[in-house]
């Protein structure tokens, strides 16, 4: 597809894999209309940008229909906002547990049911960015890990009843070195050290998902046809699929390495400061 002239919606537009996707999808020519609770690093890239909180829905409807008189109906939506949390076992449905589904999930949701019927009309295309995360368990991130794997099941459904009218495509970013993380840092969850191999000093390998590479995947996702779920590099969908085909090596895999890196001391959970 090209994307010279199609009016594009990107959420989580203001930093990280969403700001560097936004840039790109104006160099290619695209109309690019921003949603984000933060203000946008640099606003000259959007054509569009609507400060939202994306779990009042009150406030997102009227985004919504401010776009649809602003620009008309739209071509391709990029749910890319998300939010990533920390619970231990016994944490219950708490305030941010809540806020995590409703970013990861009920804000994409309530986007692709506003802008459904332009998009309809436009044969047009959503992109909803999951995680990697909804397909390799890790300890702690269960409102995360849920909230995407749902996001890629809405995903599933929605290509279905749509079949032929509407293109969907599920994305699952591996570790991007973004802010989403600091709050798995903070409590030494370290996942760029999970994801990076290395005999002393020396790295030997790393999964790391560079910005650059990754954004270019994002892009490369709102321009092809009839892709349904994809890593946004090489290494990232050869990972999806292994998650998918052999779920129980991986888990042996993540398990043993945690175990490594902390006997070495290269990894120090803190499960104490997760609230």
């Amino acid at each position: 597809m090209n994307l010279l002239g199609k009016i594009i919606v990107i959420s989580g537009c203001a930093r990280g894999l969403g700001h560097a996707a936004a840039r790109k999808l104006k160099q290619q020519g695209a109309t690019v209309i921003g949603l984000d609770i933060l203000a946008p690093q640099e606003p000259e890239l959007l054509d569009g940008f609507y400060q939202v909180d994306l779990c009042d829905r009150s406030a997102l409807a009227s985004v919504i229909g401010a776009i649809s008189t602003d620009f008309g109906d739209i071509d391709i939506l990029v749910n890319n906002a998300g939010t990533l949390t920390l619970e231990r076992g016994e944490t219950g449905v708490t305030d941010e547990v809540i806020r995590a589904v409703d970013v990861n999930l009920f804000a994409p949701w309530q986007l692709v049911a506003g802008f459904l019927p332009g998009l309809l009309r436009k044969r047009g295309k959503v992109v909803n960015v999951s995680s990697l995360f909804a397909l390799v368990n890790a300890p702690y991130v269960a409102a995360y890990a849920a909230s995407k794997r749902a996001l890629s099941a809405y995903s599933d459904v929605l290509r279905m009843q749509y079949r032929g009218q509407l293109d969907v495509v599920t994305v699952y970013p591996g570790f991007i070195d973004t802010a989403i993380h600091l709050p798995a840092q903070r409590v030494g969850l370290s996942v760029k050290r999970l994801v990076t191999f290395k005999r002393g000093d020396k790295t030997l390998l790393s999964l790391e998902e560079k910005l650059d590479a990754a954004s270019d995947g994002l892009v490369r996702a709102c321009r092809t046809h009839g892709l349904r779920n994809r890593g946004l590099t090489f290494m990232g969908t050869l990972a999806m699929y292994t998650a998918r085909i052999a779920p129980s090596v991986v888990d042996a895999f993540i398990a043993l390495r945690l175990r490594t890196l902390t006997r070495g001391g290269h990894l120090a959970l803190k499960p104490e400061l997760i609230e």
